[in-house]
């Protein structure tokens, strides 16, 4: 419709033209009256000229037509057989979906019975389900991709018709030339009449270009209106049989009690055999399942008594467990006290009944009083070793622990590095958007909400805020810079000297060592000089020597 309306207006502005071209015509017609042959070869000119503009018009005209009626039959043809496409593969797809409705609810049925297998046939029927779920909205995706090269089928009938308005503008240059070279060897006179002929030729031709559009316009409405029908044929699913049938599934399994029958036997009950088929079927249905029932119900109880049989053997297990544990208890209580008389230690086995362990002396019936102290040692050793494995195997799991651990720290920083980038990102852009919305903020409230609303005025976006505008601080890049580079320029000395000192003054345990360093040292030097001046002292005093010999053996001896 706007390419017609803009045809229409091109049609006008022509017809403008050509009245004001008339009227200079007469104006110089007045002033051309006496040029008789001049105006009958400009007369004849005029004539050749109008019948190759109406040839002209009339081709482009029947060409036009000939291209929007092959362009709009070909994307009709493409759009049923796409539609007839969509059509198969829903048909196909709804197929699929009863044929998986009919799976999942006989899933369902047994999962109502059998509690034990609940869980699994659920979870593989859903997915199933899911599946199906998928595939349907597969083929509304494809629905619209359909539309989609309807619309764009569209697009390239709005090029060809502004094509064709681009040779009606070729055509306009073309008529403007031939006026102004008519204008140029003065063909005016008495043209008046073959003029309005011209006009009337051309209302005609205005009418029948509109008459025209009106029937493409017609007939786009009436392709669309099919198109439409067609959309709503495909949305009218599923059928009423489809409904009736499912009722009747509904109403069988309540009468049932949520049981269900063979696939097969269905479709012959519901293919309009008698009820009392449809009976016998799921009578003999029930049986089935109560078999499979009391099969299961056996099954289950020896399972039970099988699982109480291991529990007793596990709460034997565990009873032996602890007292061996206890019994390790007392031999490591033992070894740490330390005790050295083997006759001790020999009653100390006695109370603890060693028959449990297995030892030689028991089983052969001996008092442990009377073992020899070589067995006795074999026994702490062997009693020290377990200990031993046990603390290494301890120590492994702790080894491996703390490797975990490590991993799990090194993998953290890294996602904390790189969350706090994303949050960089992401306030670079939220202040990206409120700069956008600034002007529209600051028109419709005060100066003070704005500046709020860009600030931030949470602790977390001032963190990052500030983490973003150092991001972004061409200064703070410069320095950076500049510090690398005079850096590289120092010496060796001076880059010894400067790494020394930021380690020393970076680590706690270095600048605690420099502090009581140089404590000691200043106490040194601060004794050496009270020495100094006592031996000064006592040089000027009588016996001296004695007493400077001395107060050097103490100052060596404190030294050493």
């Amino acid at each position: 419709m706007a390419d017609q309306d803009q045809q229409l207006s091109e049609l006008e502005t022509e017809n403008r033209k050509m009245k004001l071209e008339l009227e200079e015509y007469r104006a110089e017609a007045a002033h051309l009256k006496n040029q008789q042959a001049t105006i009958r070869r400009l007369e004849e000119r005029n004539r050749q000229l109008e019948q190759q503009m109406e040839e002209k018009v009339r081709e482009m005209v029947e060409m036009k037509q000939r291209s929007m009626a092959e362009d709009s039959q070909k994307t009709l043809e493409a759009l049923k057989d796409r539609e007839r496409s969509l059509q198969d593969q829903l048909r196909q797809a709804t197929e699929s979906v009863k044929n998986m409705q009919k799976l999942h609810e006989s899933a369902q049925s047994q999962l109502f019975e059998l509690r034990t297998q609940s869980e699994e046939d659920r979870t593989a029927k859903e997915a199933e389900v899911s599946l199906l779920m998928d595939e349907v909205e597969r083929a509304q995706a494809r629905l619209v991709s359909l539309e989609r090269e309807k619309g764009d089928l569209r697009s390239q009938l709005q090029t060809t018709n502004e094509d064709a308005s681009k040779s009606s503008d070729y055509l306009e240059s073309s008529d403007i030339l031939e006026s102004s070279l008519n204008a140029k060897e003065k063909i005016i006179s008495e043209l008046n009449a073959e003029l309005r002929n011209i006009e009337s030729t051309l209302s005609s031709e205005r009418e029948m270009h509109v008459n025209e559009l009106k029937k493409l316009t017609a007939s786009l409405t009436e392709k669309e209106s099919a198109l439409m029908e067609l959309k709503k044929e495909l949305q009218e699913r599923p059928t009423q049989k489809m409904v009736d049938d499912l009722k009747k599934k509904v109403q069988i399994l309540q009468a049932v009690g949520y049981n269900s029958i063979e696939a097969e036997d269905w479709e012959l009950a519901t293919n309009g055999e008698e009820m009392s088929k449809l009976e016998a079927l799921l009578l003999d249905k029930n049986r089935k399942m109560e078999h499979e029932l009391t099969q299961l119900k056996v099954k289950i109880s020896e399972k039970t008594s099988l699982l109480d049989e291991a529990e007793k053997r596990i709460a034997e297990l565990t009873s032996k467990v602890e007292e061996q544990q206890k019994l390790i208890l007392k031999l490591e209580d033992d070894i740490l006290k330390g005790y050295s008389s083997t006759d001790r230690r020999a009653s100390q086995l006695n109370d603890w009944d060693l028959q449990e362990i297995g030892s030689s002396e028991a089983s052969e019936g001996t008092d442990p009083r009377y073992a020899s102290p070589d067995q006795d040692q074999n026994s702490m050793l062997k009693v020290i070793c377990n200990q031993r494995d046990r603390f290494r195997a301890r120590l492994r799991e702790t080894e491996e622990e703390l490797r975990k651990l490590k991993e799990k720290y090194a993998m953290l920083t890294v996602e904390l590095e790189k969350t706090k980038a994303d949050n960089v990102q992401l306030y670079g852009k939220i202040r990206y958007v409120q700069d956008y919305s600034h002007d529209k903020i600051v028109s419709r409230g005060p100066k003070k909400y704005a500046e709020d609303i860009e600030s931030g005025s949470s602790d977390v976006e001032a963190k990052y805020k500030k983490m973003y505008e150092d991001d972004i601080n061409p200064f703070a890049a410069f320095s950076k810079k500049e510090k690398d580079q005079r850096y590289k320029e120092l010496g060796l000395r001076d880059k010894i000297t400067l790494s020394s000192g930021r380690f020393l003054l970076g680590n706690k345990y270095a600048r605690t060592f420099i502090f009581f360093y140089s404590i000691g040292l200043h106490l040194l030097v601060f004794t050496l000089l009270y020495r100094m001046s006592a031996l000064s002292y006592l040089h000027t005093t009588p016996g001296h020597d004695e007493i400077i010999l001395d107060a050097g053996n103490q100052t060596l001896s404190h030294m050493l």
